[in-house]
């Protein structure tokens, strides 16, 4: 009888087909951790279909929402661009679509994005203008999108090129000119600080190989890098706030194909925006809350250094690297006081008075506020005050202002007239933004608090109407269920002394009958207490492994030929395999039972100190020895629960238990087998984990 099981789990096909279709389906092959070369295999495919045709989807969306969104303005004023400015938010949040899509597909938890309902005729087509998420999908792919997808696209393709290049410049290298002096020359002669000299064809060859083979171990690197920073700024610009997210797109925000975003399995598929993910993506989570202030600290950092770095050298004629530092500082200080606003102080602060003293000797020019560190002053009060406590901004503001009336004392090529009207025009630009920002913040943080509180209003209504159907299918179970199990424990309990005339036999099997009709009831009182949210429900021990004889002992009460192969001493498992283990056996008894009277069972329980095997096998109805396999009926019989039937069977299970068996195990990750054999009979073979 081992062989025949060993044989059965052997033989046990992944996907029976007497599966009912809605009755979820093992996998062919259970997950496995992928190596470190298929990995990385993984990453540059998936890095490359995210980086490469971001560009071209970039550059077509800013060319398309420019146009559109610039004839929409510039015909407002005759009713066309009214009418066309929907259009352009459409297509603004097609491309926005297209952008989260990638995204996900990628592997960020990036959830789908809640629309309001839109109402019908003109009014409804107008209020798409109200929107805020489509405006700042606009915003989105008409201004971000294409310089950052532009820099991974030009960081990207050089490398590689580069990598191929050097690796195959034996060959094509000796078409150059031969005036054309070689780099590893031009690197020599600078490295020994000596005139340069031709070092040949082969040095230049061996250098450009080496430098190839370089780029192209450290390309995959640099590739993931790139795909990291166009994700992170996906989920910063488009990831939708708290009252922008559906429960299904929650369900469908991450990995599509159920792995992490690293290669490796996953604990779900298409799982919610945060299980199964790596550690790495929870920065990405967390950033999706305050992801537009990363986005224009970022870009207008990036302006400023571009813009003021060159003008204060050029213009103040101030030192290069001295001018250098002082734009990367102000821009520096915009970026951290997203999440650091006494670090941004400091370094804004100090960059500025840098700046001022870089800038002294400068005549007839903006001082001792440049027009440069005015923008970045009035951003770095603009982002503090949106992000922080207004104690910050009071701090940042009055120390500025006494920045610049210090710079009024220092000698200065200009007059103090201009240094002084400089000084005040900063001061109160500085004080309009900084009102600006505090009522910005009242306003965002009182948003928050109403989404937090819709939220919240949602989740108890859901409990309230969860609690509700749980009452009413109480009230049924109670009505119908425990009235009917009551009359057949009175009408059994008294069968002795309503039939006298009932011989032993029959006495102890209404006896038998009443006991389990009892047991049931106690059993349907509790799940009603549980059911009905009672915190009072009676308490008792849960049925484990070693409660399986017994329940085999009460079925041959019934009147069932069923023999157990059960392990002789005590079987150390977790309380929760031993619950699902006794589960399964009584459910695959109850079906035999009735799906199959008559008919030999075979209850097997095998183990080792990894894993735990359950059997239950019945064989054909009449037959006089145990099937090698379970039970099972023709196609016309339900065979969905987990039993096998009579072709007059019917539906009787509704594929519910089956359902319940395949969830319980697989909550344990086990494997289920369920399905006919060979001879007839129907056989349902689980595997458990034993720890």
């Amino acid at each position: 009888m081992n062989q025949t099981l060993e044989s059965s789990y052997a033989d046990a096909p992944s996907e029976p087909s007497t599966y009912s279709e809605n009755v979820p389906r093992p996998p062919d092959t259970p997950p496995q951790t992928r190596s470190w070369w298929s990995r990385m295999w993984h990453n540059l495919g998936r890095d490359a279909i995210l980086v490469l045709p971001g560009f071209f989807i970039s550059l077509i969306g800013f060319i398309v929402l420019i146009t559109m969104f610039s004839v929409s303005i510039s015909t407002i004023v005759i009713w066309i661009g009214a009418l066309l400015l929907p259009v352009t938010l459409y297509v603004a949040t097609g491309f926005a679509n297209l952008s989260r899509a990638r995204a996900r597909q990628w592997g960020a938890p990036i959830a789908e994005v809640v629309r309001r309902p839109r109402g019908r005729g003109i009014s409804g087509w107008f209020g798409v203008i109200a929107e805020g998420r489509r405006w700042l999908d606009l915003l989105f792919e008409a201004v971000f999108a294409l310089p950052i997808r532009l820099f991974t696209f030009s960081v990207v393709i050089p490398w590689f090129f580069g990598a191929l290049g050097g690796m195959t410049y034996f060959f094509w290298g000796r078409f150059l000119p031969d005036d054309n002096t070689d780099l590893i020359s031009f690197i020599a002669a600078w490295w020994n600080d000596t005139p340069v000299v031709a070092l040949g064809f082969g040095a230049e060859a061996t250098f450009q190989f080496i430098a190839g083979v370089i780029l192209l171990v450290t390309f995959p690197f640099v590739l993931h890098a790139m795909a990291r920073l166009e994700i992170a700024a996906i989920t910063a610009g488009l990831a939708p706030g708290h009252d922008e997210v559906t429960a299904a797109g929650k369900a469908r925000a991450g990995d599509f194909t159920g792995h992490a975003p690293d290669g490796t399995a996953s604990a779900t598929s298409s799982g919610s925006r945060v299980p199964g993910l790596p550690a790495a993506n929870s920065f990405l989570t967390r950033a999706a809350g305050e992801g537009w202030f990363w986005l224009i600290s970022i870009f207008v950092g990036v302006v400023l250094v571009a813009v003021g770095w060159p003008v204060t050298a050029a213009l103040y004629e101030s030192s290069t690297v001295i001018a250098m530092l002082v734009a990367l500082g102000q821009s520096g200080a915009l970026v951290l006081a997203v999440r650091r606003p006494v670090t941004a102080i400091i370094v804004g602060l100090i960059s500025a008075a840098a700046g001022i003293i870089l800038t002294a000797d400068s005549f007839g020019l903006v001082w001792p506020w440049t027009a440069t560190s005015i923008l970045s002053l009035l951003f770095l009060h603009l982002i503090i005050g949106l992000r922080h406590s207004w104690l910050h901004l009071v701090i940042l503001w009055s120390l500025s202002t006494v920045l610049g009336a210090l710079s009024l004392t220092m000698p200065h090529a200009g007059g103090l007239s201009g240094a002084l009207a400089n000084v005040i025009t900063t001061v109160s630009l500085t004080a309009g933004i900084s009102i600006v920002a505090v009522i910005g913040n009242l306003w965002i943080r009182g948003r928050t608090q109403l989404a937090t509180e819709r939220q919240l209003s949602a989740e108890e209504l859901a409990k309230r109407q969860e609690l509700e159907e749980r009452n009413r299918i109480a009230q049924e179970l109670h009505d119908v269920v425990a009235h009917s199990m009551s009359v057949i424990s009175v009408q059994a309990t008294t069968a002795r002394y309503r039939l006298p005339e009932l011989d032993t036999r029959s006495v102890e099997e209404f006896d038998s009958i009443a006991g389990s009709a009892r047991q049931a009831l106690n059993e349907m009182r509790g799940l009603l207490a549980i059911l009905r949210g009672g915190r009072d429900a009676d308490l008792a021990p849960q049925p484990m492994i070693d409660d399986i004889p017994d329940l085999v002992e009460a079925t041959r009460g019934s009147g069932a030929e069923v023999e157990l192969e059960f392990p002789a001493g005590p079987i150390p498992l977790n309380p929760t395999t031993g619950l699902t283990a006794f589960r399964l056996v009584q459910e695959a008894l109850s079906n035999a039972l009735r799906h199959a009277p008559g008919a030999p069972i075979r209850v097997s329980v095998r183990t080792d100190e990894r894993q735990l095997w359950v059997g239950v096998v019945n064989g054909v109805p009449g037959s006089n020895q145990p099937d090698e396999s379970l039970d099972q009926p023709d196609e016309s019989m339900d065979r969905s629960d987990g039993g096998s039937g009579q072709p007059d069977g019917g539906h009787l299970g509704g594929g519910f238990g089956l359902k319940g068996m395949r969830e319980r195990v697989e909550a344990l990750d086990g494997t289920l087998h369920v399905g006919p054999t060979a001879e007839g009979g129907f056989e349902v073979l689980a595997t458990l984990p034993a720890g």
